[in-house]
């Protein structure tokens, strides 16, 4: 067996926004390591969750086994089960497993049930050369010490070379009730365009908020969604001016290094109870639709040529509701049919955003 440590595994890693290293382990995150103390506690948690985050290289190896720390939310919705690592052969998926140990998380009282220790093994793979892509789950923090292969075979990292969709937004982006780790709708939208995406989607913690904004800004990408509203909305956290003013500052703040990236502006899905309802004097949900269509209009008259607006009414309606176990997020077949009406929206045809590389 072969075992490649942190070091090793650090060129192989791919959808984070930094590296968190240890003494004897490496942990993906989706916001930079230097201002975690900018953030609340459960801001970090969500954003510290590997959603999108894979491990990707180039072997022979006919096995593959992950070993780490991991802390899992594993809130079941509609039966469907958490924490799922999905492995793909040469760009197509080749099986998904759950981890062999690690802790879940209690909610009632903040506490960690089990011991954090995991390991993921896969058996079995193709003989020859071949490129692995495995994704990590996106409901947990995952902390990796080791991955062991064959014995003598390679483990080269492959870029990804293809055009990159950054998709920002709540908990409807981050997915974390999806079943498997690749089945969020940025991931199924993605994959069906041919393009690399990566998913800054923040569960609870989308509220057009400067420090996402500079992490976008400062981001590789070649077209930028942002999926905004329904974290606001508990609460009237942001009131109309105010919501107003954050979501032209959000997107100034990303085009000072992104001046003619496409940008799309999502609004929020269907949530019943919640389209006319207007928490603490905050604007509903059918009002936010009409907010964020005026602000991209107004970008737009102000000369901005590559910003457009998608209702999230497009994506998930009314009559897609019996989708929402919970009666706000879609479960996994919900996902997969909002991955698929993006895809035909704003990744195909010739105004999609970006375009795959050409066939070789």
């Amino acid at each position: 067996m072969k075992t490649l440590g942190p070091d090793e595994i650090a060129p192989l890693l791919d959808g984070h926004v930094d590296l968190r290293r240890r003494k004897d382990s490496l942990q993906p995150l989706r916001l930079p390591v230097a201002e975690i103390g900018f953030y609340d506690a459960f801001n970090r948690w969500v954003a510290s969750c590997a959603t999108a985050c894979r491990i990707r290289l180039r072997t022979t190896s006919t096995s593959l086994r992950l070993s780490g720390a991991q802390r899992l939310l594993d809130q079941s919705v509609g039966g469907e089960r958490r924490g799922a690592y999905d492995l793909f052969v040469d760009g197509q998926f080749y099986d998904r497993a759950w981890a062999q140990g690690g802790a879940t998380i209690d909610l009632a009282n903040g506490a960690f049930v089990g011991e954090e220790a995991f390991n993921l093994t896969f058996d079995g793979l193709p003989e020859g050369e071949k490129t692995l892509e495995l994704w990590l789950p996106q409901a947990a923090t995952v902390s990796v010490t080791s991955l062991d292969l064959d014995d003598g075979a390679q483990a080269e990292p492959v870029a990804d070379g293809r055009p990159r969709v950054l998709f920002h937004g709540s908990s409807i982006t981050h997915c974390l009730e999806a079943e498997g780790a690749s089945a969020g709708w940025p991931a199924v939208a993605a994959s069906l365009a041919g393009v690399d995406h990566q998913n800054l989607g923040w569960a609870g913690s989308c509220l057009l908020s400067g420090q996402a904004a500079r992490i976008i800004r400062d981001a590789r990408a070649d077209a930028i969604v942002l999926k905004l509203g329904i974290n606001v909305h508990a609460e009237g956290q942001l009131k109309e001016r105010p919501f107003l003013d954050s979501a032209h500052a959000m997107i100034s703040i990303i085009r000072e290094k992104h001046p003619a990236t496409p940008i799309l502006i999502v609004s929020p899905i269907y949530s019943p109870g919640r389209e006319d309802d207007s928490p603490g004097g905050g604007p509903s949900l059918v009002r936010m639709r009409q907010l964020l269509q005026d602000v991209v209009a107004a970008r737009v008259a102000a000369g901005d040529q590559h910003i457009g607006y998608l209702d999230g009414l497009s994506l998930f309606g009314a009559a897609d509701a019996h989708l929402l176990p919970d009666d706000l997020h879609p479960n996994t077949e919900g996902y997969r049919l909002m991955g698929e009406r993006f895809h035909a929206l704003a990744l195909s045809g010739p105004q999609a955003l970006v375009k795959p590389p050409a066939a070789t």
